[in-house]
């Protein structure tokens, strides 16, 4: 019976030790209702293009060649019976857009050289109408960024490399697009490593407070990496169900064997 009970106190052990809180996974559980959270401003958050980025650039106007040429719209493949756009997918991207080049100039047919780079999304559609207004009778301008793409990694339910077709994506907006992360996850030290001119620069965020609204990492930039890291315990917890089916098994064993030998006439 001292056999026993020294399994079954090693059981509980090991359960409590494989324990995770349900709070070591809420997000922002510092935040009270109707509580409003200060971030950083808007044009902060917002990417500045630079050398190697690709542009998908729309020109609508009362000329039919220029509508042609800049208008990915009405440019249609097929593919098994199926139309699809050329900008969609990012070999599509990378062979029909606009790439800045090393000069900080984006080349547009008919319209020539033009610097964007240093500037953000917004400014440089309004550079590339300008230039276009002074030749084009109507013209009507739309420049996006193509190349907004970033990876996720770790804890997560579908890790891998993601894009964004939006002004601006947030940390919390790229997790939900890798399915959130798992229940071996630790929020509170989800890594940003961040591309930059001197070389790659890390963030440590932590997302159970609200406290990663104000972080210059809470907004990706294109070609960031995202790592989620797992909970120091997580080998614990991945092997405690096997640990705790021997144990359990070990039990019963020693128990039958307990009353095998009350039962064994002397």
């Amino acid at each position: 019976m001292k056999n026993h009970t020294r399994i079954l106190c090693i059981l509980s052990i090991l359960t409590a030790v494989s324990c995770r809180s349900s709070k070591e996974l809420i997000y922002l559980k510092d935040v009270g209702q109707n509580e409003i959270i200060k971030g950083l401003p808007p044009q902060t958050t917002e990417h500045i293009l630079k050398t190697g980025d690709i542009l998908y650039v729309s020109i609508k106007s009362t000329n039919n060649d220029v509508n042609q040429l800049y208008n990915p719209e009405s440019t249609m493949e097929v593919n098994s019976g199926q139309s699809f756009q050329k900008f969609t997918t990012p070999s599509g991207a990378y062979l029909y857009g606009f790439e800045i080049d090393k000069e900080g100039d984006v080349k547009l047919p008919m319209l020539g050289n033009i610097k964007v780079s240093g500037h953000s999304q917004t400014d440089a559609e309004q550079i590339v109408q300008k230039k276009a207004d002074e030749s084009l009778s109507g013209a009507i301008v739309k420049v996006k960024l193509l190349n907004f793409k970033f990876t996720v990694m770790g804890e997560v339910r579908n890790p891998g490399v993601y894009y964004n077709y939006n002004n601006s994506i947030n940390l919390i907006e790229a997790l939900a697009m890798a399915s959130g992360n798992t229940d071996f996850a630790t929020i509170k030290d989800v890594m940003v490593v961040r591309p930059s001119a001197e070389g790659n620069k890390t963030y440590m965020l932590d997302l159970t407070s609200k406290d990663v609204y104000s972080s210059e990492a809470f907004y990706l930039h294109p070609n960031d990496n995202i790592i989620v890291r797992p909970d120091k315990n997580k080998n614990t917890q991945l092997n405690s169900q096997a640990y705790s089916l021997f144990l359990s098994s070990t039990s019963v064993l020693v128990t039958v064997l307990g009353f095998l030998l009350v039962l064994k006439p002397f």
